[in-house]
C-alpha cells in the first residue's frame, strides 16, 4: 500500500520537482561561435541617429544586411555621390545613401553585406556598386545575387535555367571589380525544393557551384490563426529545425558540388520567428526563447551568417519606427527609446554576454511536448524538449556561460546541473529573459495604429534582467523560471 501511495504522489508532483540534469563538459569543444551570426536587416527607410547607434551597440549586432530585403525598384545616383533613387527622383532617407550605410556600420563596429539589385539591373551596373563600395572602404564583402527569386507566381520570379544564366553573368563581373568579394546564391530550402519547385535549388547548384561561395537560406517559423490566435508552442518548436534544414542544404552541396561542398558557407540572410501578424504573430516572448535556442543551433551546426528580419519596422523589427524616405511618403515615425521587442533580448544574450567557445552540453528528464503543422517542410513536426541548454567559455577559459530555455508555460523546473573540466567560484552572474506569459510582448496595441512607435508607450513588460547569484559549484540546482530564457555566467576559482 505504502509503495502504491508513493508513485500516486510522484505522478502528482509538480513538474518543478521532477528530475532534471544538465550536463556540461568546458573540456570538450564542439564549435565556435560567429561573430557574424548576430546581424539585422537595414533598409534605407530605417532611422540611424545616435539613439537607435546605441541600441545597435548596447545590442551587440555585428552585421547588417544593406539595403534589407530590396532588389528592384531603384537605381543607384552615382553622380549624386551615391544614392537611391526612384524614377529621377533621389530618396531623401539619410540610409538612402551608401555612405550613411558604410558609415552606420563603420560607427558600430559592424560589418555590411550586400544585396544586389538583379531585377532592372545589368553586371556592369552591379560591378559599379562593388568598385564604389571597395573605394569607400567596404571591399571584400558578401554579395547575394537577388532576394527570394523562387516563389512562382511573384513578380520578381525568377525561373531556375535564368538564375543559373544571371549568377553566370553577374559574378564574373562584380569579381573582376573587386577579387576579395564573395558572391551568394538565394536558395529556397526544403519546401522549394521538395514541393514548390522540385529540384530548384540542386539544378541552381549544379550549374552555378564554379561562381557561388555561399548561399542564403531564409528561416521563419511559427503562424498566427486567425480562429485560434498565436500558438507560442508552434513558435518555439521552430529552433528544432535549423539542424534538419543544415542537413538538407548541405546533402544538396556534396551531392551536386563535392568538389566546393566544405567551402561554400551556409548563410541565413532573414530568419525570425513569426515576422508580421498577418503571417503568424508579433515579436512575443515566445519568439525570443526561439531565437535564443536558434542562435545556439546555428552555431553547433556550422552557420556562418545569421541576419534577424529586421532591424527597425512597425510589425516584426528589432524596435518599431521608420525614417521618411521622401517628401510624399510617411512621415519618419522615431522609435521612442522603450519599446524593444523580446528577440532583442535574445540576440544580445550571445553576444554580449555568451562566450565565443561552444563546448558540450546535454540535458535530460525535463520531458518534451509535441507539436506539429499542415505546413511539413517550414514548422516542426514531433517532440520538443520542455528545457534546452548551450553552454560556452571564454578564450582563456576562466569564464563559463551557462543558457537555459525553459519552455513550460506555467511551471519553473529545478535542474540539477552538473559541471566537468570547470571548477567555478560560488558567486555567478544571472541574465534572464521573462515576461508574464509567452504570448507578452512590448508593443502599443490598445490603441491605432497598433505595432507602432508611441512616445508615450507603457513600459515593457517583457525584460532581460541581471543580478548576482551565490551557489555556483562543481554540482548544484538551480530553479529555472517559466517561459524564460537564463545565463549563468561563472568564473573560475
Amino acid at each position: 500500500m505504502k509503495a502504491i501511495l508513493a508513485a500516486l504522489l510522484a505522478a502528482a508532483a509538480p513538474l518543478a520537482a521532477r528530475a532534471q540534469s544538465i550536463t556540461v563538459d568546458a573540456k570538450q569543444e564542439i564549435a565556435r561561435v560567429p561573430r557574424r551570426l548576430f546581424g539585422t536587416n537595414v533598409r534605407q527607410n530605417m532611422e540611424s541617429d545616435g539613439k537607435i547607434r546605441d541600441f545597435l551597440r548596447e545590442t551587440g549586432i555585428t552585421l547588417f544586411r544593406y539595403p534589407d530585403s530590396v532588389d528592384s525598384g531603384y537605381a543607384w545616383d552615382w553622380n549624386a555621390g551615391g544614392v537611391m533613387a526612384r524614377g529621377d527622383t533621389p530618396m531623401t532617407a539619410k540610409l538612402a545613401r551608401l555612405d550613411t550605410a558604410i558609415d552606420l556600420a563603420r560607427d558600430v563596429k559592424a560589418e555590411i553585406f550586400f544585396t544586389t539589385k538583379i531585377h532592372g539591373s545589368t553586371p556592369e551596373e552591379a560591378a559599379r556598386w562593388v568598385a564604389e563600395a571597395k573605394k569607400r572602404g567596404a571591399g571584400g564583402s558578401y554579395w547575394c545575387l537577388g532576394n527570394e527569386p523562387y516563389f512562382k507566381g511573384d513578380k520578381l520570379y525568377v525561373p531556375r535555367e535564368a538564375y543559373v544564366d544571371l549568377v553566370g553573368r553577374f559574378s564574373p563581373a562584380m569579381k573582376a571589380a573587386d577579387p576579395a568579394i564573395r558572391v551568394g546564391m538565394c536558395m529556397g530550402g526544403p519546401y522549394i525544393e521538395e514541393q514548390a519547385d522540385k529540384g530548384r535549388d540542386s539544378f541552381i547548384v549544379r550549374g552555378a557551384k564554379q561562381h557561388i561561395d555561399f548561399i542564403d537560406f531564409h528561416f521563419y517559423t511559427g503562424r498566427w490563426e486567425k480562429d485560434r490566435g498565436i500558438d507560442p508552442r508552434r513558435i518555439m518548436a521552430g529552433s528544432q529545425l535549423v539542424k534538419t534544414h543544415v542537413g538538407k542544404i548541405r546533402e544538396i552541396l556534396r551531392r551536386e558540388a563535392p568538389e566546393k561542398a566544405e567551402k561554400i558557407e551556409i548563410h541565413y540572410w532573414e530568419w525570425n520567428g513569426p515576422p508580421w501578424p498577418e503571417a503568424g504573430g508579433i515579436q512575443t516572448l515566445a519568439t525570443a526563447l526561439h531565437a535564443a535556442d536558434a542562435l545556439g543551433e546555428m552555431a553547433k551546426h556550422g552557420v556562418k551568417t545569421a541576419i534577424q528580419y529586421n532591424l527597425q519596422e512597425h510589425a516584426c523589427g528589432l524596435i518599431p519606427g521608420w525614417e521618411q524616405e521622401h517628401p510624399k511618403s510617411w512621415a519618419t515615425e522615431h522609435w521612442n527609446g522603450k519599446t524593444v521587442r523580446p528577440i532583442a533580448h535574445a540576440i544580445r544574450l550571445w553576444s554580449r554576454e555568451m562566450g565565443p567557445v561552444m563546448v558540450k552540453s546535454a540535458v535530460e528528464g525535463a520531458g518534451t511536448y509535441s507539436t506539429k503543422d499542415w505546413h511539413t517542410l517550414v514548422n516542426w513536426q514531433g517532440e520538443v524538449p520542455f528545457l534546452s541548454a548551450h553552454a560556452t567559455r571564454s578564450e582563456d577559459g576562466r569564464g563559463l556561460q551557462l543558457m537555459v530555455i525553459n519552455r513550460q508555460e506555467k511551471d519553473d523546473l529545478r535542474a540539477g546541473i552538473a559541471l566537468e573540466g570547470f571548477a567555478p567560484g560560488p558567486e555567478a552572474e544571472v541574465l534572464t529573459i521573462n515576461g508574464p506569459s509567452l504570448v507578452s510582448h512590448n508593443d502599443v496595441t490598445d490603441r491605432q495604429p497598433v505595432y507602432h512607435s508611441f512616445a508615450n508607450a507603457p513600459d515593457p513588460v517583457v525584460r532581460l534582467e541581471r543580478g548576482p547569484w551565490t551557489g555556483a559549484a562543481a554540482k548544484f540546482s538551480y530553479d529555472f523560471k517559466a517561459h524564460s530564457v537564463t545565463v549563468l555566467k561563472m568564473r573560475a576559482k
